[in-house]
């Protein structure tokens, strides 16, 4: 069990207006590239792991602590809800006030967890009690939130090599695929999907750089791909259909495949095994399903401009574009929401911090 610690922040409504993003983008001047405009550059320096949406709120787990903004506001800068200096995986917010937070923390010997619970948008944080990774949270690292529609209190979560459910709001744990203390990265990817409750797709990587995709109904594992991208190779992203959940698209290190039946059949519709792209970002169109975006990102620390694809037939064919003066720009994370005749793409960069690009249809 974790210990009790209630972090502060009885300032925070003094100090609201000056705890704003890196950069203050007031006087942003807009920038077009092809269909894509640039139209917002926040939190620059700052790596943003997971972008998660909410209401009429946007929230970031970066490292450097927990970020938000209304997504309708004038003010595009994202304040800070605290946990500042924590590297916060992901988080899930049951409600815009209510947030639960997942601290990991890498190191030689082991990945540590912790777990933080905010019930009032941020003014406080406590460190919550769980019992994830039974006891063993040096060798599970809770790398991602994932809701159980329609059931507000129900959430899993992913660890090692282990998918886990709570039906208390993440206080206690039980696996549902796996067992905890296994072998592999700390960073497993989930996805229910949306008609299916009951059935969980979850990506990652094995102890030996082996990329692996599972799908499990009612607990059961029901299908498991090993060899759908040339290893090594770790699955980053997966995104369901917005009009048919047979179809998924999943991001791996050096490739973006999909399935239209389920997984019964796969097609690989970019190929960068070579140049070993990771596929983080990837999100439909909220007007016409049949536009896709990607995002990539090359590991190794080296400077890359910002760059989305898109496809107008599903992912057939791409068109690239870059935005060249935005060097820290590889994509970890991107959502896309709709405004009128735009879909508004919000893009998590490694370094980079966070980037609103607007796509029109008939550009």
């Amino acid at each position: 069990m974790m210990k009790k610690n209630l972090f502060r922040g009885a300032v925070y409504a003094l100090l609201l207006p000056l705890l704003v993003s890196c950069s203050d983008d007031s006087d942003f001047t807009p920038i077009q590239s092809g269909p894509f405009k640039l139209v917002s550059h926040t939190l620059e320096g700052v790596k943003v792991n997971e972008l998660i949406l909410k209401g009429d709120m946007i929230f970031a787990a970066t490292e450097d602590g927990v970020y938000g903004r209304q997504v309708n506001s004038p003010d595009i800068r994202f304040i800070t809800m605290g946990l500042k200096g924590k590297n916060i995986r992901d988080i899930h917010p049951f409600t815009v006030s209510e947030v639960l937070a997942s601290e990991v923390t890498f190191s030689s010997e082991g990945n540590q967890i912790q777990l933080y619970r905010t019930g009032n948008a941020g003014t406080d944080w406590e460190e919550y009690e769980t019992n994830f990774g039974d006891s063993l949270a040096d060798a599970d690292g809770l790398g991602d939130f994932e809701p159980v529609p329609s059931q507000p209190n129900h959430l899993y979560a992913s660890g090692n090599r282990v998918v886990a459910k709570s039906t208390d709001k993440g206080k206690t744990w039980e696996p549902v695929w796996g067992e905890w203390g296994m072998a592999g990265t700390a960073d497993m990817i989930l996805k229910v999907n949306p008609k299916k409750p009951d059935e969980i797709w979850a990506g990652g990587q094995g102890n030996i750089e082996n990329g692996f995709l599972v799908r499990v109904t009612g607990n059961e594992e029901t299908g498991y791909w090993d060899d759908l991208v040339p290893n090594p190779t770790v699955v980053k992203e997966l995104v369901f259909d917005r009009e048919n959940p047979q179809t998924m698209y999943v991001g791996w290190e050096g490739a973006l495949t999909k399935t239209v039946d389920n997984g019964v059949t796969w097609t690989t519709l970019i190929d960068r095994v070579e140049t070993k792209d990771f596929y983080f970002g990837i999100g439909i169109s909220t007007q016409d399903p049949n536009i896709v975006f990607a995002g990539k990102w090359l590991k190794g620390g080296v400077s890359q401009p910002l760059e989305i694809s898109y496809s107008k037939d599903k992912g057939e064919t791409w068109e690239s574009h870059s935005f060249p003066h935005i060097t820290n720009g590889g994509i970890l994370d991107l959502k896309v929401i709709r405004q009128g005749n735009l879909d508004r793409i919000f893009v998590g960069l490694d370094k980079g911090g966070i980037v609103e690009l607007q796509f029109e249809l008939d550009q």
